[in-house]
């Protein structure tokens, strides 16, 4: 599917720095495209696991690690892990709206050997990719690359791109 064809489908009217993305998923075969958009990008023999960031990351990456047969670890927003605080590892971050937000890793959850695909719907500033990152990263794993719906092009995001491989439905310059 067309990049256009996907910006119609999540198009929000009110605001135009926000986008409706869970539309893409209430229709079957928009999800299914998005999905195989997605996939097709990626060589599914590179990672043995996908981390999914809270929210929207989740849908789209729980379909992946399905898809490749692999493990999947969950990247949490705001002290939502019912976990002890020795096995957390968490950062705040400010993100694209001006709000701040604190993301959390359940440290038992990554693994120290296997390659992590990163998963989230929109990278606008990177500041929530760039944490999870670093977040994974502290906790032991090694993140192999960075799965999104679309990624807008910024130092920051050229950077992820340059260092983990940024694969997105929507390209830099569209």
């Amino acid at each position: 599917m067309e990049w256009s064809e996907y910006r119609n489908r999540i198009e929000s009217p009110e605001d135009e720095y926000r986008t409706n993305v869970p539309a893409l998923f209430a229709d079957p075969d928009t999800f299914d495209a998005f999905v195989n958009d997605l996939a097709t990008e990626l060589d599914p023999s590179a990672f043995d696991y996908v981390a999914r960031i809270d929210a929207m990351g989740f849908i789209p990456g729980t379909a992946l690690a399905r898809r490749f047969g692999v493990g999947f670890i969950a990247v949490r927003k705001d002290e939502k892990l019912p976990i002890r605080e020795e096995h957390r590892v968490a950062d705040t971050l400010v993100d694209y709206t001006g709000k701040e937000k604190m993301l959390e890793v359940d440290t038992r959850q990554v693994p120290t050997d296997d390659p992590i695909l990163l998963v989230d719907d929109w990278m606008e500033t990177a500041s929530q990719v760039g944490t999870a990152i670093d977040l994974l990263e502290r906790a032991g794993g090694t993140v192999g690359g960075i799965a999104l719906l679309a990624a807008e092009e910024n130092e920051t995001t050229r950077r992820l791109n340059d260092e983990y491989g940024v694969y997105s439905v929507k390209s830099f310059r569209e």
